[in-house]
């Protein structure tokens, strides 16, 4: 299947005022889903990324959809978690939620100050999804799809314009058995969107994302050699295991252009979503990790159940337009965020047989007793005023200033015990700069800064802490060829992340609020068309990411779950109008599974997906290899082990009626 062009809804303005300053605005011709083109212009982002499963898995940029939670979110950026996200260039919050990647148009790694415009917490990197728009005439697309181990989804998009309503409809249902042993799914999720054009210059738009996840309960593995010697398919649970997520959430937007200069843009967040798991797991509450596994293979389990509800509630106003100040070309973004996120959790174990490792014999119950460990509500209440400007100080240059002030205050309450509280107040500004050296050549520097209130924390005096903070310092040069058959981006950072949570030496048991971490690196992003049917696209990096300051880590420790080498290539060829090829190729290099580090080294992981196309203009059928070589290799987000796929087949059918 041959790389597809990045589609061109990129409609959202604050998202391309955020990529003025580190990258320029290009004349492109792009494909859309409904496989029309048109010429448009594009503020490119350094990697723009297509959703489609083999794209995505050969990317590296965002982890390989998985059968359970959310379908994408790469565990780290440039050294450090990933846990917001972008929707159109727009804060949102629906990562917290379990997407529907059938909704997703496109994927976009942002670097910069592109993606600290909403002070996330994260300077050095951020996700942006391209959701599928409306405006597509009497589209109607189903599709079916299957792998070897026996999972099976069927997923439908229908979409219309009907006078100035238009209107797009994605669902998808899952069912079947994953690659784990004993481990089934079960999902249904619909995602709506329509736009209505009540005039000339104002538009509405809504959407929704909605459904539930019935699944076993995996534990997957941890940071302990001998779970890492098994197979990825050994499950350590229970068939009786079961984890149910239900999910609402909700988005409207109005958009309304003021003059042509002026646009006026209001936004509103929904999200509800309840998460459960019982079952047996790792015992963890008693044994440390090298202590899971006894001599005889023997792993050492609990009973569990946990619950969490979450409602979260956002509301961002933005006006942005085009003017001068003294003569010099500005563009701006002026917006107010409100938002509420509120959170409980509940936790229960209680006694459990274990199971061996090497001959697992299924068939143990839950315990009937179970004791209560956590019962808390914890959540925050912010508001926001932020601002982006860039001005073209000459026909070369460009200046983007950007700030972000923050009000929150955090709060949470044990059960039985009194509410804690903390309010603060934060400064957030950032500052790029362009200089086009040459009509192929544009170099960028860029300092950014961010904060993070931190919630669901609480000291050994019951204070609440301050918030996270964030720098970021960097350099990139792009180059793009004449004809636009090169295009190549070089970036070097620094980042440092300070008011990191430590152990509190006098109370071993709390934290405090002083650690710090640093990540530099350097990273090269390049897109080749050697023919235009054969397409290169490449991406590596170097990351050092380590502890710089903390009150029981050594200074200098390695972050866990980060690789110091990351590569990843995917090449794409066109046989014929009909027929298409494309390979993928990942890599890792060793990393640390924990912090502090308990011995436990996850091995180099490489992987190969292989993938055919076959399409005419109503059907086409993609069979992909993923995992070619049935390679072991592991992800981390710093604690929890994953296994990467084993080897399987998949195919996908797709027909437009």
């Amino acid at each position: 299947m041959s790389k597809k062009t990045l589609s061109t809804k990129l409609r959202s303005p604050a998202l391309m005022l955020a990529l003025c300053a580190a990258f320029d605005t290009r004349a492109q011709t792009v494909t859309t889903d409904d496989g029309s083109t048109a010429n448009t212009a594009l503020e490119r982002a350094v990697t723009a990324l297509v959703v489609e499963r083999t794209d995505l898995d050969a990317s590296g940029a965002v982890a390989p959809a998985t059968f359970g939670g959310s379908e994408f979110n790469r565990d780290f950026l440039r050294g450090f978690k990933n846990d917001s996200a972008s929707r159109n260039g727009h804060r949102d919050y629906g990562y917290l939620g379990t997407e529907c990647i059938c909704a997703v148009e496109a994927i976009e790694v942002l670097k910069g100050p592109a993606s600290a415009l909403y002070g996330n917490g994260k300077p050095g990197g951020d996700l942006n999804t391209i959701e599928k728009l409306p405006g597509l005439k009497d589209y109607r697309n189903i599709s079916l799809f299957t792998t070897s181990p026996g999972m099976t989804r069927a997923r439908l998009d229908v979409a219309d314009v009907v006078d100035d309503v238009a209107y797009r409809v994605n669902a998808q249902a899952y069912t079947g058995s994953t690659y784990a042993d004993l481990n089934k799914r079960d999902s249904v999720i619909v995602a709506p969107v329509v736009e209505w054009r009540v005039t000339r210059d104002l538009k509405i738009k809504a959407s929704y994302n909605g459904g539930y996840v019935n699944m076993t309960w995996n534990p997957q593995f941890l940071a302990n050699q001998a779970l890492l010697s098994v197979p990825a398919t050994r499950f350590l649970g229970e068939a009786s295991n079961k984890t149910r997520i239900v999910d609402n959430t909700a988005r409207v937007s109005l958009e309304y252009q003021l003059n042509s200069s002026t646009q006026l843009r209001q936004a509103f967040f929904f999200q509800s979503e309840s998460f459960s798991d019982k079952g047996l797991t790792y015992d963890t509450y008693n044994y440390a990790l090298s202590d899971l596994v006894d001599a005889a293979g023997n792993v050492k389990r609990v009973s569990q159940r946990d619950r969490s509800d979450q409602n979260i509630f956002v509301s961002q106003s933005e006006i942005l337009g085009r003017t001068r100040l003294a003569s010099v070309p500005l563009d701006y973004l002026l917006g107010v965020e409100v938002g509420r996120f509120h959170y409980r959790y509940k936790l229960e174990v209680g006694s459990a047989a274990s199971i061996n490792l090497y001959h697992p014999v299924y068939g143990a119950s839950m315990s009937s007793a179970l004791d209560t460990l956590a019962d808390q509500a914890y959540g925050t209440d912010n508001v926001v005023l932020y601002s982006q400007n860039r001005f073209q100080l000459s026909q070369h240059l460009r200046l983007l200033l950007g700030v972000r002030a923050e009000h929150y205050r955090n709060y949470l309450q044990d059960v039985g015990e009194s509410r804690s509280e903390f309010s603060d107040s934060l400064f957030s500004p950032r500052v790029g700069m362009t200089y086009q050296l040459h009509p192929q050549w544009i170099a960028a520097l860029s300092w950014t800064n961010s904060s993070r209130p931190q919630i669901g924390a609480k000291s050994a005096t019951g204070k609440l802490f301050k918030p996270e903070a964030g720098t970021q310092t960097e350099g990139s040069l792009q180059y793009t060829a004449p004809d636009e058959s090169l295009k190549t981006t070089t970036s070097v950072f620094s980042i440092t992340r300070k008011n990191v949570l430590t152990q509190d030496l006098t109370s071993p048991a709390f934290q405090i609020d002083s650690g710090r971490r640093h990540s530099r690196g350097v990273e090269q992003d390049l897109s080749y068309s050697f023919t235009p049917a054969l397409k290169l696209d490449l991406s590596a990096a170097y990351t050092d990411a380590s502890v710089s300051q903390d009150t029981v880590l050594p200074v200098g420790a390695l972050l866990a779950g980060v690789p110091k080498w990351f590569s990843s290539v995917y090449l794409g060829y066109d046989l014929s109008p009909a027929w298409s090829v494309g390979a993928g190729y990942v890599f890792e290099s060793r990393r640390n599974a924990t912090l502090p580090s308990n011995g436990v080294v996850l091995p180099t992981m490489s992987s190969v997906d292989l993938t055919a196309t076959y399409k005419t203009k109503k059907w086409s059928v993609d069979v992909t290899l993923v995992n070619i070589g049935n390679r072991l290799g592991y992800t981390s987000d710093g604690y929890t082990v994953t296994p990467i796929n084993p080897r399987e087949l998949q195919i996908n059918a797709r027909y437009k009626f």
